[in-house]
């Protein structure tokens, strides 16, 4: 018979437990095992087989490129909001007080209160031709004629991407700083560590998991993304969602599940680096 503890313990983890499995893992396994089979032209659907067919067609058809061209994006996309959010989440922790602190959060989560579409359709009003941007450049007298490439170009998607995802670079690292005990780095200006002595050999280095945390969510949910690159990047742009939706248009599941368990291999095996190197674990474990 179980302890009361034991047994109250483990009815409070089923119900997470039983969601994880259901609404997470399930639906992954789902995708991985089709990805494997074929499609059957008499039923228009897959059935059960055991063929790389789908894994063999993504290197067909330029396909190959798109996803290292969205796994480039990613990168660059989770770099960028890194060097931005970095001071951001400083200044937050640092540098304002509690009162400037919580409205400095809140102005992050704002814009997140409208949909992808309309923020991403925003950024065409401030790029474009006529766009703010380009009006304020002629009226200054910086520029002759409107510049061209701040819309329907990777400038523009990596901005669209960058404004879109900056706020989950921003908390991962506001939660490694809060983790810090403020007494090495007290130490260390007793030492007679300047700034950036203290932040290129202590905060950076305990601030690790914080930094890998939030590079993973938002190459992550890059990866995943579509809006910002087709509102942004014009006609031409592609990414490995839009990929994935014009090959299911043409009802070739097996590929798309391929190319799906593809990008989740990527990340699962960037997860596992992050918790090796950097102990992205330890973000989540009690201070003692």
């Amino acid at each position: 018979m179980l302890h009361p503890f034991r047994s109250t313990a483990l009815s409070l983890i089923s119900l997470p437990l039983f969601a994880i499995i259901v609404f997470g893992l399930a639906p992954l396994a789902v995708v991985v095992t089709w990805s494997f089979w074929t499609w059957d032209a008499s039923t228009y659907w897959i059935k059960p087989d055991f063929s790389f067919a789908g894994y063999v067609a993504i290197f067909d058809a330029g396909r190959w490129t798109v996803i290292l061209s969205t796994l480039a994006k990613a990168m660059g996309a989770a770099l960028l909001c890194l060097l931005i959010a970095y001071p951001s989440a400083y200044a937050v922790h640092f540098l304002a007080g509690r009162r400037l602190a919580v409205i400095l959060l809140a102005l992050m989560t704002i814009p997140f209160f409208t949909s992808y579409l309309i923020r991403s359709f925003s950024w065409r009003l401030v790029l474009g031709r006529t766009g703010v941007v380009n009006t304020g450049l002629q009226e200054l007298g910086l520029t002759t004629a409107p510049i061209d490439w701040l819309l329907f170009s990777n400038f523009a998607v990596l901005t669209g991407l960058v404004a879109s995802y900056l706020p989950f670079a921003t908390f991962p690292l506001l939660l490694s700083m809060r983790r810090l005990d403020t007494t090495v780095l007290a130490a260390a200006r007793d030492l007679g560590a300047g700034f950036w002595k203290t932040l290129t050999t202590i905060m950076i280095p305990l601030t690790m998991p914080g930094i890998f945390a939030g590079f993973l969510f938002v190459f992550v949910m890059v990866a995943g993304s579509s809006t910002e690159v087709q509102m942004l990047g014009g006609g031409g742009a592609t990414i490995i969602s839009v990929m994935i939706n014009d090959v299911m248009r043409v009802a070739n599941f097996p590929l798309a599940f391929a190319i799906s368990t593809v990008v989740l291999a990527v990340i699962f095996t960037l997860v596992l680096i992050g918790n090796r190197l950097f102990g992205l674990a330890s973000l989540f474990e009690d201070r003692t």
